[in-house]
């Protein structure tokens, strides 16, 4: 259309003003506060300067509505006056208009980033593990004793959801050597929706109010965790505007997080990198003429608020879970309860619960308020009813103000005699009144440290104490600290102390301390050694005079199997002897691995007929396929993005592959699956001749027979050739014509070698 209208335009342009309208049109060039706005037909109608429709929408700007439009030849225009503030000027000689336009007269740019409430999940395959920490124990003394403790963990996971069966063996020498269940837990997530049931053991959410404890029951509820990209707390909104293009610059306490590029007119960022804590966020707006504006706005961001409208609830209901650890099935009183949070504005946060059981029930409310950009403050009220105790209350107030150069919080809770909540033994009585407070604030090159606690208790003495310490750093990262504790009861007495941490490489690190406290002298001096990838053997060795003298060394071995250990200690008249192994084994695609601990996801890497090629997650290769070409990488995140990728070094020079590196977004404690396609066999400098002796020509293709690939012939009459196998039938093609050619390689010979010539038969040149 605007073509037409441009067509139409230099028609007019060639003719003299129409003595009946008094209008004329002007193809001209526009700029828009000194950027280009292209080229237009501009109406110019006794002296009102009209602009096509189409040229408001590309050079964004906001029109009065009640602006009535003009036709011209079939075309409709709106007044340039229709922008509210516009300066327009036109040289109809030199066929320009320049537009002047105040930044607020453009439509909003908004710099959001698109955030999907979760990512697109990968296949699982089923899976059973099983989880071992087994630890062996061994003191020779005034009397030997020994022991071999087992905590073990049986699951199965796939498609279905997640169920896990957890028990201890506390020493299978022991005569009967019997085995204590500890928690049996059926998961299954809904990331759709963002829910989780739980079915078996559990524990309470218990918010601000509650109490945590054992539960066997059911548990339903929202999980943040199934879709950790998408932002659930407040974050703020920057706004500002510019009257040309420019660059904008976000700068998060003062580091430089991202840059954009925005257009004229009113902008907006909510496409702010993750915040967490307190500060500064600020805009550093540059325009095309090198002006620059400062927009800094502070920040609160914290998982205790919810963002306005956000619901974060969860429902249990069951019998409370008594002795766990020496009990297999001791269950008490049934139960409901129920936790809610909803976010009500940027700054408020409100939380309801509700307790009931056999002889008992709570309710509560609770509620998170943020004062400007540092300050937040809780606070809490629960009544309870409990039979043979009657109506008790527990309330509680709490601020705390971050920042880096200085913070504080204080907490404050009490709770009368009668007050039980899930949890709470009924015979064990509550502490009367609470309270804690800590402070830090940098102080030179260091940063100190005061900390304090009250207890008011009803039936024994109230406890006070109170520490202070002062820690900072020289040298090459050393980290120097003194304190001192004080604990004010009917046992007055105090702790005075320095510890000094001393790195003596990347891996290896030196700690002493030394305390005096209760009328003796503590003393300890150790040195610890981390391998500096994933696998490779630690150590650690320590003097210590805590008492008694001792010395202790050990040995941490980190492989792609597990984590084995061997720990021995000397004191006078005893020495001990500790033996551990922590890892997994994991049946998934009919394979069964070998593997560290699997507490979070894993991935089975599949790279048909490729042995030995490193698998990792990044640029670290963790693991190696086996004969199969599988292998089984662990520790995923759940529900995010992991990169697995393959070390290409350990591909075989004629390996061709599309990508080394593939994302894998795992549900939780599952095993996906993923295909790296690797092309292989042997490569080879293929030399083809025509009929007439001369090589094939350049542009014909070469395919081995039964696959797809083109491999183009090049100059000299060479083709590089890869998939080879020993024997090996090939089709040259060039046109229209075909012929068929034998390639034999020497068996074990190199992966890529020269071949030829070999003649193609019926082919023209």
């Amino acid at each position: 259309m605007l073509t037409c209208v441009l067509l139409q335009a230099r028609h007019a342009a060639a003719q003299s003003r129409d003595s009946e309208t008094g209008e004329r049109v002007l193809p001209v060039e526009v700029t828009v506060n000194g950027g280009s706005g292209g080229i237009w037909p501009i109406v110019s109608r006794d002296g009102v300067l009209y602009a096509p429709v189409e040229a408001f929408t590309a050079w964004r700007l906001q029109v009065r509505p009640d602006t009535p439009t003009v036709e011209y030849r079939g075309f409709r225009y709106l007044p340039v006056a229709a922008v509210t503030g516009v300066q327009a000027k036109l040289d109809a000689d030199k066929g320009t208009l320049q537009l002047s336009i105040p930044p607020e007269a453009f439509t909003a740019t908004r710099l959001s980033r698109e955030l999907r409430s979760l990512l697109p999940r990968s296949a699982v395959v089923p899976a059973v593990f099983v989880n071992y920490d087994l630890s062996y124990t061994r003191s020779d003394g005034s009397s030997r004793t020994e022991g071999l403790g087992l905590i073990g963990e049986v699951g199965a996971s796939g498609s279905w959801g997640v169920l896990t069966q957890t028990f201890t063996a506390p020493d299978l020498l022991a005569q009967g050597r019997a085995l204590t269940r500890l928690e049996t837990t059926y998961r299954r997530d809904f990331p759709d929706q963002g829910y989780t049931l739980t079915a078996g053991d559990g524990t309470l959410r218990t918010g601000l109010l509650g109490r945590g404890a054992y539960f066997g029951g059911l548990q339903f509820g929202t999980n943040f965790g199934l879709a950790p990209y998408l932002n659930r707390q407040p974050v703020p909104l920057i706004a500002g505007q510019t009257s040309t293009p420019s660059t904008v610059q976000l700068y998060v306490n003062d580091v430089l997080r991202q840059s954009s590029n925005v257009p004229a007119g009113p902008f907006t960022i909510d496409n702010l990198p993750t915040l967490s804590g307190n500060g500064d966020v600020t805009v550093r707006v540059r325009d095309i003429l090198g002006r620059e504006t400062l927009i800094t706005q502070p920040f609160l961001v914290t998982a205790d608020l919810l963002a306005p409208g956000l619901n974060d609830w969860s429902v249990e209901i069951g019998k409370l879970r008594r002795d766990l650890g020496s009990q297999s099935w001791h269950y008490g009183d049934p139960f409901a309860s129920g936790t809610w949070r909803r976010g009500f504005t940027t700054t408020t946060t409100g939380e309801g619960r509700l307790e009931v059981a056999r002889g008992r029930s709570a309710l509560g409310l609770a509620g998170v308020q943020a004062v400007g950009s540092e300050v937040l403050i809780r606070t809490g009220a629960m009544a309870s009813q409990v039979d043979g105790l009657g109506r008790g209350s527990r309330w509680l107030l709490g601020a705390e103000r971050g920042g880096y150069n200085a913070n504080m919080s204080v907490s404050v809770e009490g709770n009368s005699r009668a007050f039980r909540s899930l949890g709470e033994d009924k015979d064990a009585v509550p502490v009367r009144l609470q309270v804690a407070a800590q402070a830090s604030w940098a102080l030179g090159p260091g940063r100190v440290g005061l900390a304090t606690a009250y207890q008011r208790l009803y039936d024994a003495d109230s406890i006070l104490t109170a520490s202070v310490n002062y820690g900072f750093s020289f040298r090459d990262h050393w980290q120097f600290n003194v304190f001192f504790s004080r604990s004010f009861s009917t046992a007055d007495t105090y702790t005075v102390g320095a510890s000094l941490v001393v790195p003596l490489d990347r891996t290896t690190v030196s700690s002493t301390s030394l305390q005096h406290r209760g009328g003796s002298t503590d003393f300890y001096t150790s040195v610890d050694h981390s391998p500096a990838g994933l696998t490779g053997l630690g150590w650690r060795a320590l003097a210590a005079k805590e008492g008694d003298p001792r010395v202790e060394g050990g040995l941490n071995w980190f492989t792609p199997y597990g984590l084995f250990t061997a720990e021995g200690a000397v004191r006078p008249q005893q020495t001990d002897i500790r033996l551990g192994a922590v890892g997994a084994a994991v049946w998934a695609g009919n394979h069964v691995f070998a593997a560290p601990r699997f507490d979070n996801s894993a991935v089975l890497v599949s790279v048909p007929g490729q042995e030995g090629i490193g698998v990792g997650l990044g640029a670290q290769a963790t693991q190696k396929t086996d004969s199969q070409g599988l292998a089984l990488l662990n520790g995923l995140q759940a529900y995010q993005s992991n990169a697995v990728r393959l070390n290409p070094n350990d591909l075989p020079l004629s390996a061709e592959i599309e990508s080394i590196e593939q994302e894998v977004v795992p549900p939780w404690r599952s095993v996906s699956k993923v295909e790296f396609a690797v092309r292989g066999g042997k490569a080879a400098l293929v030399s083809i001749v025509l009929d007439d002796g001369q090589p094939a020509p350049p542009g014909a293709t070469v395919q081995i027979e039964g696959e797809t690939q083109d491999f183009l012939v090049a100059r000299r009459g060479e083709a590089y050739v890869t998939g080879l196998k020993d024997s090996n039938r090939l089709r040259l093609q060039w046109h229209d014509r075909t012929c068929r050619l034998d390639l034999q390689l020497p068996p074990g010979g190199p992966e890529i070698t020269r071949a030829g010539p070999l003649r193609c038969t019926g082919v023209p040149r």
